[in-house]
């Protein structure tokens, strides 16, 4: 029987490259990672919110930019991939919104629901990057970014890499 355009449904290029990168990253619980990941791959813990993320997909978005990131530097190679938990070799990003001092003043123009709408709300965020090995404290880095949100911000995924290669080139000093 052939198959109709309307009943045959297959995967979607989009969800075959995020199953794949899941594989690759090790987006999986840290006991099926731990074998390979030991040695040279770091677990992404996030602290804090994220605009435009829910709190359990901010990780592993980090985790895939990192490893653009971690592939660009002059030490290259190094590994990331998301975590629930603490590991012992990790980096924990913490963000922290900075205040919003708009709420009083007048503006002239759309309302600020339809301007936010329209031009998106970018929200500045106080950032900290640390790198710990063997559950030590081995370096920080600090950064403010004004961001959108969202896996299609493109300030903030130069931003992270920006933020990995300043803590990677930290770490090799």
């Amino acid at each position: 029987m052939a198959c109709r355009p309307q009943s045959c449904h297959l995967p979607s290029r989009r969800g075959l490259l995020l199953g794949v990168g899941a594989l690759a990253l090790g987006v999986v619980p840290g006991w099926a990672v731990e074998g390979w990941a030991q040695d040279r791959a770091l677990a992404v813990t996030v602290i804090g919110d994220l605009p435009g993320f829910q709190p359990q997909a901010a990780a592993p978005f980090l985790a895939i930019v990192m490893n653009t990131a971690g592939k660009n530097t002059p030490g290259g190679g190094q590994a990331f991939f998301a975590a629930d938990g603490a590991a012992p070799d990790r980096v924990e990003w913490t963000f922290r919104p900075n205040p919003y001092a708009g709420g009083a003043s007048r503006t002239v123009g759309p309302p600020r629901s339809a301007a936010s709408r329209l031009f998106g709300v970018h929200r500045v965020l106080s950032v900290e990057l640390r790198l710990y090995r063997d559950g030590r404290y081995q370096t920080e880095v600090f950064g403010q970014a004004e961001v959108q949100g969202g896996r299609r911000d493109a300030e903030l995924q130069t931003f992270v890499s920006d933020m990995t290669r300043r803590l990677l080139d930290a770490a090799a000093q």
